[in-house]
């Protein structure tokens, strides 16, 4: 799951994979909320290459692989097409019907037509075009600005939120960030310069007569939690999400993602001591934009290459340095963001915030190591009354449960609980229960 601040830039020049905007436009005429015959929900969305996946508010989901005579087949788990218990066919283009057998259960669904306003908004240097999604049958209570995480996927094309978010009378403005998708201008990882994008974006579509007068409020993800706060000190908002993010700074969450694998392989202190200074020395390679370091990292390289911890250093963008060549570096250094701000402290940011917050964290996050972010939220949910904080202890990167096997970790299904709780807590602003397995304030306050 290391695919965090380099994830579209390692994939085209070292993998050669393809893009994420070819990979949803093939399937982008499915997307939606389904309305099904036993009176649940289901939301389609993009998954890999030509595949779909489904996802009901409860948090089960799957992958739905694509078969040779345009159905879909998927398996127990998050992406298995072994033992298949789910098989599913759509009707027509664009798709507005579904078939639906799980388990030996069949159902019927029919596409719920959500409201969608398409818009674009002016930024510096930049056209960014956004999709405003408003429930079926209703005027909405709240609005949601949703930040996408990092990378160069279209929001618009990949997200799911949209599309299940209405159907609790939450209306979504979901868009792609500059460089991606239907957005003009230059991809960037400059934390500043996107929050101001998404604090232009609120100012206008607070305006839209389908919203206005309405809570308005920031959802980010991943790398959309240093973003939100910061926005959220540029524009008067009613509420913030951060979901499975960060309160330390980019190279430090590289630095733990690497410790982290360290710990796994059990490599001792001494050779974790070692690893750190090849981290240190990738950390100056990416902060000059790929115009320095590298001799420093090739001389690390000639004193410890050989070493068995060397070929396990990963982290956010340790190890995809280490294993580019020179020419690939070189084709790197052409796309990548000389913007990327490592040692951005996003603490001062989140204490300037007085709307509430809402702070979603995942126990068991392999690619945000949240340990530092942790402590940081002991103490604000101790000293201030706008902070809330609801710990998942299962869930990986995305709140995405994960269990142990002898394979290596395998992932579920969304957290029980995590949806209800976005539901509920953008419309009331506050945690009144447990929400499945989670961890909230009164048990970290406890601990504190």
């Amino acid at each position: 799951m290391k695919i965090h601040l380099l994830s579209l830039f390692t994939a085209t020049v070292i993998a050669g994979a393809a893009s994420a905007q070819q990979v949803a436009a093939s399937a982008s005429c499915r997307n939606g909320a389904y309305a099904m015959s036993d009176g649940s929900q289901l939301i389609i969305s993009p998954s890999q290459g030509n595949d779909l996946r489904y996802r009901r508010l409860d948090g089960s989901t799957g992958r739905l692989y694509l078969q040779a005579d345009s159905s879909y087949l998927s398996g127990p788990g998050w992406a298995n097409a072994k033992n298949p218990n789910v098989f599913a066919r759509f009707s027509g283009c664009p798709h507005d019907s579904l078939f639906f057998r799980q388990d030996g259960k069949t159902l019927t669904g029919k596409r719920i037509p959500l409201p969608v306003i398409p818009l674009r908004f002016d930024v510096k240097d930049a056209a960014v075009y956004g999709e405003l999604f408003l429930p079926a049958d209703r005027k909405p209570q709240a609005l949601v600005v949703l930040h996408f995480g990092s990378g160069g996927a279209s929001a618009v094309a990949t997200h799911f939120l949209q599309y299940m978010l209405p159907l609790n009378h939450i209306a979504v403005l979901v868009y792609d960030k500059r460089g991606t998708g239907k957005s003009t201008g230059k991809l960037s990882a400059n934390f500043h310069l996107l929050a101001q994008d998404m604090a232009t974006i609120v100012k206008v579509v607070k305006k839209q007569p389908a919203v206005r007068g309405i809570p308005t409020g920031l959802m980010g993800e991943s790398q959309g939690g240093w973003i939100v706060p910061l926005t959220a000190t540029l524009t008067p908002v009613d509420f913030v999400i951060a979901s499975y993010s960060l309160l330390i700074p980019p190279r430090e969450e590289n630095r733990q993602e690497a410790l982290h694998d360290l710990q796994e392989g059990h490599y001792s202190d001494a050779d974790i001591a070692k690893a750190m200074q090849v981290v240190a020395a990738t950390d100056q390679v990416v902060r000059t934009g790929f115009n320095g370091g590298l001799e420093a990292v090739d001389s690390l390289r000639a004193l410890y290459g050989r070493e068995p911890w060397f070929k396990a250093l990963q982290g956010d963008y340790t190890g995809p340095v280490l294993q580019a060549s020179r020419a690939q570096l070189d084709t790197l250094k052409q796309i990548f963001p000389t913007d990327v701000p490592l040692d951005y402290d996003p603490v001062p940011a989140f204490r300037r915030v007085k709307a509430p917050m809402l702070w979603v964290i995942a126990g068991k996050d392999t690619e945000a190591p949240n340990g530092g972010t942790i402590d940081v939220l002991k103490d604000a949910v101790a000293t201030r009354k706008n902070v809330d904080v609801v710990i998942f202890p299962h869930a990986d990167h995305g709140i995405i449960d994960v269990q142990d096997s002898p394979d290596g970790p395998v992932l579920l299904q969304y957290s029980a609980g995590y949806f209800d709780l976005l539901r509920d807590w953008i419309l009331r602003h506050q945690v009144s229960k447990r929400y499945g397995e989670s961890i909230t304030n009164d048990e970290l306050r406890i601990t504190n």
